[in-house]
């Protein structure tokens, strides 16, 4: 096997997996933001699903537009850890 062949199937897998909970913890604060400025939760959840469907697929392309791994990797854990962190912060005196 080449060397080339794991970098894509780290590319696919970074895309599918890290996309996905980097755009599911957008979600959260997009989603108490919008809640926190007024809007009711059935209207930003419905609002932040349409948006985590654009966001999705802008950061699967972006993986694959990007020259280096390292760099898309940095930021989809720094999504995630912000996100989740975010929402543990709020959700821990409930």
């Amino acid at each position: 096997m080449s060397s080339s062949w794991l970098k894509v199937v780290a590319r696919i897998l970074l895309a599918v997996g890290g996309g996905y909970f980097a755009s599911s913890a957008v979600m959260e604060i997009f989603c108490f933001l919008l809640v926190a400025l007024g809007m009711s939760r059935s209207d930003a959840v419905t609002l932040g699903i349409m948006f985590v469907f654009v966001l999705y697929l802008c950061l699967l392309l972006w993986v694959f537009a990007e020259t280096t791994l390292w760099r898309s990797a940095a930021v989809f854990l720094l999504l995630i850890v912000c996100g989740y962190g975010f929402s543990s912060f709020v959700a821990h005196g409930r």
